[in-house]
């Protein structure tokens, strides 16, 4: 028996398969109980003030991203992914799971650098398990659209984070008395979110499902930030919308020559 089957048959696999599908689930319910108890805090206090908050609509896309993450455990559940490396994806999705849940309840607390904090847990996680996905896929003998399904879905999951973790920096700097108003910092935040987009962009091989979530926030905070009268970070958010479509082209071009 090969070390890929050994790990891919042991029994903390099926556990944690069954542990991240439950917690997969959990998400679904997770912002239907926060509204309930505490209201929609994404529509007021300093998670809404920022000049560079995303225009609400694009907040959306957590429905989809909690669909498919629980469409993803349960195809994980039943069919696995054949991979040594396994349940560390499957601890870390569990970790990104919890997060969300974690995160809604801090934040609709005001506890705004808590949620800083909870967030980058999250794209910690979400950045490992999709290195493993799109760099080690050859490892994988799972259904070709499962490993499809887990790395969209990862990947738009990672995408929306790893720039609602700025934003989130962004209403916890004016939770804690910074200028709304100033377009400096708030530049400087952006510019951050968008190094930070290009070198995942790159790393991940222009991985469609990543990149999606990323010109999903992005072009969110140029229309949040025009709304809000700021020319200036709208132009920016546009462009860094640009130039990462145009590093996905351009890794995606690499990984076809090689």
């Amino acid at each position: 028996m090969t070390t890929a089957q050994t790990n891919t048959s042991a029994p903390s696999v099926g556990l944690w398969r069954w542990v991240a599908a439950a917690l997969a689930l959990t998400q679904l319910a997770a912002p239907l109980i926060v509204n309930a108890v505490a209201g929609d805090f994404l529509k007021s206090g300093a998670t809404n003030q920022a000049l560079i908050t995303p225009a609400g609509y694009a907040f959306s896309l957590w429905g989809l991203i909690t669909v498919l993450s629980a469409a993803t455990a349960l195809a994980i559940l039943r069919y696995g992914l054949g991979s040594w490396w396994e349940t560390s994806v499957l601890i870390d999705a569990s970790v990104a799971f919890i997060g969300f849940s974690v995160w809604l309840l801090v934040a609709a607390q005001d506890w705004l650098w808590a949620s800083v904090a909870v967030f980058a847990v999250m794209v910690s996680a979400l950045i490992h398990i999709m290195r493993l996905l799109v760099r080690r896929r050859h490892d994988l003998t799972c259904p070709t659209w499962v490993a499809l399904l887990a790395t969209v879905t990862f990947g738009l999951y990672l995408g929306w984070s790893s720039i609602a973790v700025f934003a989130n920096v962004a209403a916890a700097l004016i939770n804690s008395g910074v200028s709304a108003s100033a377009a400096g910092w708030q530049f400087v935040v952006l510019a951050a979110a968008a190094l930070c987009a290009l070198a995942l962009t790159t790393m991940l091989r222009g991985t469609p499902g990543y990149a999606a979530g990323v010109v999903w926030a992005l072009v969110a905070i140029a229309i949040g930030a025009s709304a809000r009268g700021s020319s200036f970070l709208s132009t920016t958010a546009v462009v860094a919308t640009v130039l990462v479509v145009i590093a996905a082209a351009a890794a995606m071009r690499r990984r076809r020559i090689r």
